[in-house]
């Protein structure tokens, strides 16, 4: 594998700026701040038209609707769509599970690479960013910014936390980087986080749940092919930190037991993003980042 597949570089990730700007070229849609209003189902200032009601005390005389207020006899004012802001928060797992891959590039890279296609996309549609990014031992915070401070702070944590000694980590330090990241959230926000959740347990879910109040939660899952099923029949010898290991694939029980931990993982992180209301993103480390999340980017007329 090249360097950078294995740990993420400022120079790769601030690149994969290009990428957001030529999707978002697909859309007719150029870079600027103009992008960033999303429209609320809340009626008040705003500068799309919703609807006429008659005037009320307090409502602002620059929007009378001054045809209807003839017409009827009685002030009428125009109501608007409000628009606002939606910040982007994303929670990247740099953990020593991520730090692992066997096609392309690790899957904390994979991770990195994803944050960063947020970042950009985020702060090109006229919207800040920021973020926790954890590295299996402590967590790193970036502010919610906009323009280039917001998303090349996140990357300087990234590949801060990427760089950063791979100890042992469980999911107690794991837990508590997910409650460090919702405890920000706030409504209209939209929450990112990317990971294995190879150590999301009981805790973790409940850390999670503190992101409902967010406009909208996005899981992440990222995996390499080799979790999810096992090689072809044979015996392989594994590097671990305590010593090599022989794993013995070519009995079909021993083949179809090595997949369980990958499905089980997989149901229950389905079951919680049913719970939350969040949307699931299986991205392998073989898949295309942008190509995955280009849902998220795509501009929508509701917040």
């Amino acid at each position: 594998m090249q360097t950078s597949n294995i740990a993420p570089t400022h120079h790769d990730l601030i690149a994969l700026r290009a990428q957001v700007a030529a999707l978002r070229a697909t859309w007719g849609m150029g870079n600027g701040a103009s992008g960033g209003a999303h429209r609320s189902p809340r009626l008040g200032a705003g500068l799309d038209f919703a609807e006429v009601r008659p005037y009320q005390t307090g409502d602002d005389p620059r929007n009378m609707d001054w045809r209807h207020t003839a017409r009827r006899g009685q002030p009428f004012t125009k109501l608007f769509h409000e628009e606002r802001e939606r910040p982007v928060r994303v929670f990247v797992d740099l953990g020593p599970t991520m730090r692992f891959g066997t096609r392309c590039a690790f899957k904390s890279v994979v991770a990195a690479r994803t944050a960063a296609l947020l970042a950009w996309a985020t702060i090109d549609a006229g919207d800040r960013i920021g973020g926790t990014v954890h590295d299996g031992h402590a967590h790193r915070e970036q502010p919610t910014c906009g323009r280039e401070r917001g998303a090349l702070g996140l990357i300087h944590q990234l590949v801060a936390a990427a760089a950063a000694p791979c100890s042992t980590s469980g999911p107690d330090a794991f837990t508590a980087a997910l409650r460090a990241f919702a405890h920000p959230v706030r409504p209209g926000s939209h929450a990112v986080v990317v990971s294995d959740f190879h150590h999301l347990d009981v805790a973790g879910e409940r850390a999670l749940a503190m992101l409902r109040g967010a406009s909208g939660i996005t899981l992440v899952r990222v995996f390499d092919t080799i979790e999810s099923a096992p090689p072809p029949p044979g015996i392989y010898r594994i590097a671990a930190r305590d010593g090599t290991r022989t794993l013995d694939l070519r009995d079909p029980t021993a083949r179809d037991a090595y997949g369980a931990p990958f499905r089980e993982r997989s149901e229950r992180l389905a079951a919680l993003a049913r719970r939350l209301g969040a949307t699931l993103l299986p991205l392998a480390t073989h898949d295309d980042p942008l190509r995955t999340l280009a849902a998220l980017f795509r501009p929508t007329a509701a917040a």
